[in-house]
């Protein structure tokens, strides 16, 4: 008998504790409240709530006690940081596009909240997310997001590097080059000038890859453009890349040079075949096309 009253004491004393566990008292109302199902009566007492549950890792459970404040105190100061929350309750979860928008929602919402920099910068971070799992439009949107909120944030200028990045990946090589180009025009102090000029000149050089047809103004562009990067950035670490890329220029216009020629020889049009291998072995003295040039031009002067 006594040992079945000392269980009943012990089970009466745990649901007491239970129960308990469920009830808060608010100092600001003087009152014993539940806050499963109640809101706080004011935004501290319900943002601190809110706010034990993200610390404990809770981030369901957060999201969900932090919504209440912006349904009872929108207009609060406790509102913005809600939402800021809300956001990393989301990045924990792995949810980084939905905390991507979330934390949109407070610079559009709140614009003068003082979480903005702050804002800028975990968006970025979530654009590296998706950048190094190569989906790049994905990258790309939230990049161009994040600039466009603080052009000038601790991130501006990586984040329009990246952009570039982006595209080129995508291969859209024209919109990167124009993006890559921001970089000297709107951040000429970024460490990133550099890697930016070459691919900026890189970008010229695959267009010029694509076209399929001859055309020397292209060349000329991507060939000026990978001369400039070599005259601003002689130090850089893609100095012998852009070497390489140069090189394949002059090759492929002294080829053209060389068919060109060639081409005049067989139509017996001897002065406009010795221009261009003329203009072949002094400009272009380096390559293969002009070392065969040589004794075709020899032999064509002896014939004059």
């Amino acid at each position: 008998m006594k040992k079945t009253i000392v269980i009943l004491l012990l089970l009466f004393v745990t649901n007491i504790q239970v129960c308990f566990a469920y009830w808060v008292w608010t100092p600001g109302t003087q009152k014993w409240v539940n806050p499963l199902y109640k809101t706080f009566d004011t935004p501290q007492e319900q943002f601190d709530w809110a706010k034990r549950y993200f610390d404990a890792g809770d981030y369901r459970k957060a999201i969900y006690e932090f919504k209440k404040i912006l349904r009872k105190f929108p207009k609060t100061e406790y509102a913005p940081e809600a939402k800021y929350f809300m956001g990393l309750c989301e990045e924990k979860r792995g949810r980084h596009y939905h905390a991507f928008k979330i934390y949109q929602e407070v610079i559009d919402i709140y614009p003068l909240n003082d979480r903005l920099e702050s804002i800028v910068e975990q968006q970025y971070l979530i654009g590296e997310v998706y950048f190094k799992r190569r989906k790049y439009e994905l990258a790309e949107e939230i990049f161009q997001k994040s600039l466009l909120n603080s052009p000038y944030s601790k991130v501006a200028d990586v984040a329009q590097y990246k952009i570039g990045l982006c595209s080129f990946r995508l291969r859209r090589f024209n919109e990167a080059r124009d993006e890559f180009d921001k970089i000297s025009e709107n951040y000429s102090f970024s460490p990133y000038l550099d890697d930016a000029g070459y691919y900026s000149a890189l970008c010229s050089f695959k267009i010029s890859s694509l076209i399929k047809d001859y055309d020397e103004e292209i060349l000329d562009r991507a060939h000026g453009d990978l001369n400039n990067f070599l005259a601003r950035a002689p130090t850089s670490e893609y100095v012998a890349k852009a070497e390489s890329l140069k090189n394949k220029l002059v090759n492929k216009k002294a080829e053209k040079l060389f068919k060109t020629a060639r081409f005049y020889e067989k139509l017996r049009k001897t002065y406009a075949a010795l221009k261009y291998y003329e203009e072949l072995v002094y400009s272009y003295e380096k390559t293969t096309w002009a070392l065969q040039a040589k004794p075709k031009l020899e032999r064509l002067r002896a014939q004059r």
